[in-house]
């Protein structure tokens, strides 16, 4: 990675300090409950954010999640770190997405739908995979907003036309000199993630290189069934499921639900 792109993510706005304070207490060995809810609740923005996203129908609760204490028993801290960086985003000064010809509102939208496949369907094929991610899944397509961000530090106007992920990775890597997912990994340094996830996201479309290919299969099917623009067929990844071992049906079950809820 050049210098340019390197000072690009050095100047990218911080998020808020409540998030700095989040990452540092999760890179800690053992999770200290009290001081994330304090954290959080000295925050109204994360807190009132989180709350909400918490309160997502695909998440099935009879009863309205009102305190961040029922947030991380019912959801674990994993999913509270995720919904606490998302809150940050929506009120982080750059959140230009121009590039990829999307708006703010669907960017979310799709890490949205990401996430929610992902809890759908990890839920009931290994819990264990889904609790590895950690907060990852609510922020896949985070580095698009970084690259976004390089072009426009640049005074560059390129748009990207590519939908498939895969292409888009490559497009990016052309035109900036880094794939978006190379920048979020850079990011994701700077803000304390486990190197676990870093890989995890890193290789996400380059398996045969993952130190865990099961978390990255995981996340390619999310990332190519709901990609920045629009949606793909499910046979777009059976192959690869059937390849990790993976049950296609239960897999095929939550994106099905996930459309219908969407529609």
């Amino acid at each position: 990675m050049d210098d340019f792109l390197l000072y690009s993510i050095e100047s990218f706005p911080p998020l808020r300090e409540s998030i700095t304070k989040l990452n540092e207490l999760y890179a800690r060995p053992e999770i200290n409950s009290k001081e994330v809810e304090g954290i959080i609740q000295a925050d109204p923005v994360l807190y009132t954010d989180i709350l909400h996203y918490s309160n997502s129908p695909h998440y099935g609760f009879r009863t309205r999640l009102s305190t961040i204490t029922q947030v991380i028993s019912l959801l674990g801290h994993a999913a509270l770190q995720g919904m606490a960086i998302v809150a940050a985003l929506r009120a982080h000064p750059f959140t230009d997405l121009a590039p990829y010809s999307i708006s703010t509102t669907q960017w979310f939208s799709v890490m949205q739908k990401q996430q929610a496949f992902l809890q759908l369907w990890l839920a009931k094929e290994d819990r264990r995979l889904l609790t590895s991610l950690g907060g990852l899944p609510f922020i896949l397509e985070i580095g698009r907003l970084v690259a976004s961000y390089a072009l426009m530090f640049s005074q560059n106007p390129y748009c990207f036309t590519k939908t498939a992920p895969l292409e888009l990775l490559l497009e990016e890597k052309n035109i900036i000199g880094s794939s978006g997912d190379e920048l979020a990994c850079k990011l994701f340094e700077a803000w304390f993630f486990d190197t676990r996830l870093i890989d995890s996201l890193r290789h996400s479309f380059f398996i045969l290189d993952a130190n865990e290919p099961r978390l990255c299969v995981a996340l390619q099917c999310a990332r190519t069934l709901f990609p920045l623009r629009g949606e793909a067929s499910f046979e777009a990844v059976e192959g690869l499921l059937e390849e990790y071992n993976f049950d296609s049906t239960l897999a095929r079950i939550s994106y099905e639900t996930l459309l219908g809820e969407t529609v």
